[in-house]
This record gives C-alpha cells, sequence and structure tokens, in this order.
C-alpha cells in the first residue's frame, strides 16, 4: 500500500511540473548578429489540444523600450488539434524584426472567447526555440518553452539561476521580461560556487519591456538571484540567463527557480498580486503571414 501512494505522489507531482495555461510569456525572442559570427533566430510553437479552435493573440515586446504605447500584434485561430508552427518567428514572414530581441507574450483572446478562472478550456501549448546558424556549420539552439504569465517573479519571491559560466570559455547573457505596467527595479546578486557574493547589481526594466545584457563578474559555475527592489505591486517579471559556449556559440537555456528563501534578507515585502497581468496595447504587424 505504501508503495501504491508513493507512486500516485510521484506522478501527481510530475503533472504539476508544466501545466497548461492561457496565457504565456516567451522570455527572449531574436533575429539579429551577436558575438562571435553568431546569428540568432527563435521559432515559436502553438499546439491547441481541444477538438475547437481557439482564438489568439500574439504580441512581440521590443527589447530597451517602454512599450506602454502599444507592440506589434497579430490575432488568429488556433485550430482544432493544431500544431502551427512560426518558424523565424522575428524574420520576414513574421514580425519582420531584424536586428531586433525582445519578448513575446501568447495569450488566449478573451476579446472573443469567455475563459471561466479554474478552467481549462482556453489553455494551449506554448514552446520556442532560440539558435544561432553560424559561426560554425549547421545549428545551435536552445529551448525556451512559454512560462505561463502567473509563474513569474513578484516580489515574494527570490530567482535563482544556476550553473552560470563568465570566463574564457562561456559568456552568460542575463535578461528580465515584465509584464507590469510601469517601470520595475530589479536587484541581482553575483554568487561564486562557495556562496560569496562577488557583485551585487540592478537595472530598470520598462514597462511590458524586456531587456538582456552581458554579465560583467568572470565566474566559473556560479549563480544569480534576481528579486524586486521597487516598483508596482503587482509586477511579475521572468528572469532568465543563458550561457553561450565562446568557441562554438552553443547555448543553453537558464530557467529562473522561484523561492521564498532568503526574502526577509533583501528586506523585500510579501505582497500578494492584486490583478491578473493585462496585455499592453496593440499595434498592427503588417508584415505577419500564417503559414497556412
Amino acid at each position: 500500500m505504501k508503495r501504491f501512494l508513493i507512486v500516485v505522489a510521484l506522478v501527481a507531482s510530475a503533472a504539476q511540473g508544466r501545466e497548461l495555461s492561457s496565457m504565456y510569456v516567451v522570455p527572449a525572442a531574436a533575429n539579429t548578429p551577436g558575438k562571435n559570427g553568431t546569428d540568432w533566430h527563435t521559432d515559436l510553437t502553438l499546439v491547441n489540444p481541444h477538438g475547437f479552435s481557439l482564438p489568439i493573440v500574439l504580441q512581440f515586446l521590443p527589447s530597451g523600450r517602454d512599450n506602454r504605447v502599444g507592440v506589434p500584434t497579430v490575432t488568429f485561430d488556433l485550430l482544432a488539434y493544431e500544431s502551427l508552427n512560426l518558424w523565424d518567428v522575428l524574420g520576414p514572414n513574421g514580425f519582420d524584426a531584424r536586428g531586433s530581441t525582445g519578448a513575446l507574450l501568447v495569450a488566449t483572446d478573451t476579446d472573443k472567447i469567455a475563459c471561466p478562472t479554474n478552467s481549462a478550456q482556453c489553455d494551449f501549448v506554448v514552446f520556442s526555440r532560440t539558435y544561432t546558424i553560424g559561426p560554425l556549420p549547421g545549428e545551435f539552439g536552445q529551448a525556451l518553452p512559454g512560462s505561463p504569465a502567473g509563474w513569474g517573479m513578484d516580489s515574494t519571491v527570490l530567482a535563482y539561476l544556476p550553473q552560470l559560466s563568465n570566463d574564457a570559455d562561456f559568456r552568460t547573457n542575463l535578461g528580465v521580461a515584465s509584464l507590469a505596467d510601469d517601470f520595475v527595479e530589479v536587484g541581482y546578486d553575483v554568487q561564486a560556487p562557495d556562496g560569496q557574493i562577488l557583485a551585487r547589481e540592478s537595472t530598470w526594466i520598462a514597462p511590458f519591456g524586456h531587456a538582456q545584457w552581458g554579465l560583467n563578474t568572470t565566474i566559473t559555475g556560479g549563480s544569480v538571484v534576481f528579486y524586486i527592489k521597487s516598483g508596482p505591486q503587482d509586477a511579475m517579471l521572468f528572469p532568465y540567463a543563458s550561457v553561450v559556449n565562446q568557441r562554438t556559440g552553443d547555448p543553453v537555456y537558464v530557467e529562473a527557480h522561484m523561492t521564498v528563501v532568503g526574502v526577509s534578507a533583501q528586506g523585500l515585502s510579501a505582497r500578494a498580486l492584486s490583478k491578473s497581468p493585462a496585455l499592453p496595447p496593440r499595434l498592427p504587424a503588417p508584415s505577419f503571414r500564417l503559414p497556412r
């Protein structure tokens, strides 16, 4: 009997590992040259598990700007049981944003369908892959699963990014996507493998914004810890890291691990979310073409 109960608990735990959602953030997307001959592109895939179509809104949140004025947006129906592959989603048949980086916001369009609370009828799957087509022949890529919009970092948690190296062999980029409708100040500590804090930095993230920057501290196998220092009470952020091989350009995406452990040590206040994330204003994306 005990063995049976343990197996059931493990299966239930696995099922909760990444549940579907009706709203996702893909924290990073690109169509741009990078360092050491790299050239980055992003493929986006949406899967509808239902026997009926879902109205979808897809938005591109460009880096380095206040996106409250609006962001490029497309709307379409995700057909019953469809797997829709949007290859090079920032490319000429997508958002046509060569030279750009940013984040993607993907959601069921609640202007067109009612999504009852605690119901799965509007849920779907979001997955992405960002890869370089240089400097070596072939492709080197990293998987970036869509993060459910409620799984981000608010002011009640810290976000740990482990196994980071920034040295002669690897370089580490840090990034943050934001669903907040105002500026948010984020702090981050760079920790050596023995737990020593090597650097303590902070930066501001624009409304509905995205930022990515290279880590300045030399580390091998260390960690970075993100936390919110100031901003709106309902701020929801999505920090991440990407560790890139200096020679090949081969990247590894590092997803944030959230915890309440250590929150009080940062002098943070535990503030519950007061509302669900809203979408930024919609601007047209005339170049976008669905591949069907």
